[in-house]
């Protein structure tokens, strides 16, 4: 099968065609900051900024959970906030997971097994409607991949009452010629995610560990899938911040990683080039359009940014942002709510510290960011009222070092001088619909009585971006 790359291709610039000049480094080592050209205040004036907007709630409750800061192939800074782990512990990806999808796709293209002008409905013949639309008909996967399938009705799956999300999506009005018009919309990676295991005759994520996860290094991934078992696609990832940078490292070197070119050239290029202009996105209730780093256009599940760079992204500030020019990536675990917010920071304190040549060593500076690295910590007060997973109005029991909460036989601890973690159960199986937690994860507490008497609980989703604070009588048992 010929391969025709560069039909609909819309330039990127010319930086972005570029091979990035650390293109043939196996692992990320550690570096100093000032040895890659970055000042060591730069990157703690980003971070002190980062607390300072948590603080004062311009990042819209929420806080940073993790980061990875890669420069010329080069670790030179990573931390991650406690009682989150996720330089080391799997965190939840929300929307970065659409290109880990389409980086899939992009395998089986380079294979000659999937063209992008195919018909998406070929691919089911025994899930589409037995009279389908003339605008489902004429859906390619290149529409899938570019969100221009033309459903204004989107996540269609939530609407599902069978499991079979695939058919649901099939079966959802297609409002628009496909490939006239772009509407962010996760039942098209899930559609993706589908085609990769149809086509592969694999789980998405067998596949990509035998073709990007083993070959990177890449340890932690793993995913939430339908009622039928396909991965989620859309959503669902879970891996570690220092998973993610290999990935932006691996595109940044256009798909070698080692002596071995993985995956084409071409198709990196493809990828993350703007493939369609692209509108206000709805993130947590607020829409972010014009002007935004969600104006700058769309590629193949990649969003373009200002300033020649390009992002895998996910909700509440999950990115990995790559920049050609500067010969740098930036990977971010989060919890927030602004992440306009969030990337200003970076474009603000980072982006005008790459320089071109090494620095001279600072070793204060450099101890000093070392150190804040090694202490970062979420707050153990947090301003928002949420109680979780049903707890209001439980009993509280003495515990060694803080209360366990009690109700109908579930148990969760509460440390007082510290974070206590409890294994919590969501549910039975990895089945995630959009935004529901599932299987079992960790639950860190703290606690402390107040004035009025009352036990103040201050919780955090670890690996997620779930936290909040609530109040119980605190008289124990």
């Amino acid at each position: 099968m010929k391969v025709n790359w560069h039909r609909g291709f819309v330039a990127a610039s010319a930086a972005g065609m570029l091979l990035a000049a650390g293109a043939t480094v196996q692992n990320l080592p550690m570096a100093s900051p000032e040895s890659q050209g970055v000042p060591s205040e730069a990157i703690l004036g980003w971070i002190r900024a980062c607390e300072e907007d948590a603080l004062t709630n311009r990042l819209v409750s929420g806080h940073l959970h993790g980061f990875v800061l890669v420069r010329h192939g080069r670790t030179i800074a990573e931390g991650t906030w406690a009682p989150q782990n996720t330089l080391e512990s799997p965190h939840m990806l929300y929307s970065h997971s659409k290109s880990f999808v389409s980086t899939a796709i992009g395998f089986l293209v380079d294979d000659g097994k999937i063209d992008l002008d195919r018909r998406v409905i070929s691919f089911f013949p025994d899930q589409a409607p037995a009279k389908p639309s003339e605008n489902l008909r004429q859906a390619r996967v290149r529409d899938l991949l570019t969100m221009n399938l033309g459903a204004d009705h989107t996540d269609a799956e939530r609407d599902d009452i069978t499991g079979d999300w695939v058919k649901a999506i099939l079966r959802n009005r297609i409002d628009r010629e496909p490939g006239t018009g772009f509407r962010y919309d996760s039942a098209a990676t899930h559609l993706l995610a589908a085609i990769v295991e149809k086509v592969s005759g694999r789980p998405l994520m067998d596949f990509l560990k035998e073709r990007l996860f083993d070959p990177l290094g890449m340890k932690s991934p793993w995913s939430t899938v339908s009622p039928t078992g396909v991965a989620c696609g859309g959503w669902g990832m879970n891996m570690t911040t220092r998973d993610l940078a290999r990935f932006g490292q691996f595109f940044l070197q256009e798909g070698r990683w080692g002596d071995r070119q993985l995956l084409s050239r071409e198709w990196v290029r493809l990828a993350t080039a703007r493939q369609t202009w692209s509108g206000g996105i709805v993130v947590q209730a607020q829409t972010i359009g014009s002007g935004s780093d969600w104006k700058q256009g769309y590629g193949f599940q990649f969003w373009r940014c200002r300033h020649g760079a390009y992002r895998a992204d996910g909700a509440s500030g999950q990115y990995t942002v790559v920049f050609p020019e500067q010969d740098v990536v930036l990977s971010i675990h989060a919890g927030i709510g602004n992440m306009q917010r969030e990337i200003d920071l970076v474009w603000e304190h980072l982006l005008p510290a790459f320089g071109s040549v090494p620095l001279a060593a600072r070793p204060e500076a450099e101890r000093a960011l070392r150190e804040k690295c090694a202490k970062l910590a979420l707050p153990t007060v947090d301003k928002t009222k949420c109680v979780f997973e049903g707890l209001d109005g439980a009993s509280v029991e003495s515990a060694p070092d803080g209360w366990t909460l009690v109700k109908e036989g579930r148990r969760l601890s509460v440390g007082k001088s510290g974070w206590a973690v409890t294994r919590w159960k969501f549910s039975d199986t990895n089945v995630e619909p959009l935004f529901v937690d599932c299987g079992t994860r960790e639950i860190a507490a703290i606690g402390r009585i107040t004035p009025e008497g009352k036990l103040s609980v201050t919780w955090q989703f670890l690996g997620g971006i779930r936290h909040g604070r609530f109040e119980v009588s605190s008289s124990s048992k």
